[in-house]
């Protein structure tokens, strides 16, 4: 989510540095304040999900105040600070309600080992962000440019949380061409950090792009994929649910164990097809494996790409032929993607007022509404993806591909 901090006196450090750590864990807007009076006085007027205040001098009723606005505000976290570790302030000011104590000025990843203990300290299950899938058994739907778009599209909605864009595309995802990264981090090194991933590693290795979006797109190393197993994925998933207000994930066209951990976990599965006969015979595949691996019809949202009035198959008959009605209908604009795609930036960046953009909006809009099913189950436990592949089609490898 994006957060608000407070500090007062310069007391956490240099802008620079301040900015760099609170960055990571989705603080969007930072107040100062001249000395600890004013620090307190804007305590008192507004909420904060951090504040950094100095303790050196501190007199007891200033103390007593900051105790005060503590009190009455229980989800602020406070950090405190002094140039030297002085046992009794420590002890005045943890009394006081003070959550951390640092030495004046702190280090870089100091300041960042205190914020992410602080953050995770008030966080619950019930704060566990959604999940939305993005998956077609068959190459050359748009699978990713609408994974890409409608990241950006929660982005620009979703003003008081943070959106990541995960590709789970192992080997060649194109994430990072559609956004023009060109990342220091991919998702392979998230993988080999195993068990030490914490919030503070997470957002270092992600990506921020325009819009709020933060990616965290696939190597170009097909040899990754053997890293990529259920257990992986699933630690990735969670991680990001905890940290994100909402997580959409490019699969891969192949029912591989990293896909079917993101499909299982996703409260919404968008399945992309078009009106024609191969896109549809497809997602007719599609869809029977997904009710054969137990997902509920509210789960899975049809989404007919580069849709023209024209088409030769009409969206009724389409219906027919999966049984399930069409979620939703993006229009066909090749000149707006193609501009999209060279320049490397969203839709709605290269054009906000055209229909594709706006109905790219309203999917987002639609996909996250009061009708979400949130039937998203918890990934597959370690070992039993394999499994389920096999008891699927005879073979622990994934399906070369479902069309």
């Amino acid at each position: 989510m994006q957060r608000r901090a407070l500090i007062a006196d310069s007391a956490a450090g240099s802008p620079e540095m301040v900015a760099g750590v609170l960055t990571r864990f989705g603080f969007v807007r930072t107040a100062s304040a001249t000395d600890r009076d004013d620090a307190i006085a804007q305590m008192r007027d507004g909420h904060f999900d951090l504040v950094v205040i100095p303790v050196s001098g501190i007199t007891s009723s200033q103390l007593l105040a900051l105790e005060k606005e503590i009190r009455r505000n229980p989800n602020t976290a406070v950090i405190a600070t002094a140039p030297v570790s002085d046992p009794d302030i420590i002890v005045r000011s943890m009394r006081a309600g003070v959550h951390e104590f640092l030495v004046y000025p702190p280090k870089p990843e100091e300041m960042a080992g205190s914020v992410e203990r602080l953050m995770r300290r008030g966080r619950t299950e019930t704060e566990r962000g959604e999940l939305i899938a993005v998956y077609s058994g068959k190459g050359g739907l748009g699978s990713t440019s609408i994974a890409v778009n409608v990241a950006q599209a929660f982005g620009a909605q979703r003003t008081d949380s943070r959106v990541a864009l995960l590709d789970l595309v192992v080997a060649g995802g194109d994430v990072r061409v559609f956004l023009n990264l060109k990342p220091s981090y991919d998702l392979s090194h998230l993988v080999a950090k195993g068990n030490q991933v914490d919030a503070e590693l997470l957002n270092s290795l992600l990506t921020p792009c325009p819009g709020g979006v933060w990616a965290l797109p696939t190597g170009d190393h097909p040899e990754d994929e053997e890293l990529f197993d259920t257990a992986a994925v699933g630690s990735i998933l969670n991680l990001l649910r905890a940290h994100f207000g909402v997580t959409v994930v490019d699969c891969d066209h192949h029912l591989s164990e990293a896909t079917l951990a993101a499909l299982d976990a996703a409260d919404r599965i968008v399945l992309v097809t078009q009106l024609s006969v191969p896109a549809l015979r497809s997602t007719q595949r599609s869809l029977a494996v997904c009710r054969r691996l137990g997902y509920d019809d509210a789960k899975l949202c049809i989404v007919v790409n580069r849709y023209q009035s024209g088409d030769v198959l009409p969206v009724s008959d389409a219906e027919d032929l999966l049984r399930c009605p069409i979620y939703w209908k993006l229009p066909n604009d090749y000149r707006l993607s193609a501009a999209s795609l060279t320049r490397g930036v969203p839709v709605s960046i290269e054009d906000a007022a055209s229909k594709l953009a706006r109905s790219y909006s309203d999917l987002a809009r639609k996909l996250t509404g009061s009708g979400s099913s949130k039937s998203g189950s918890s990934p597959v436990k370690d070992g039993s993806g394999g499994s389920r592949l096999r008891r699927l089609f005879g073979t622990d490898k994934g399906v070369s591909h479902v069309a």
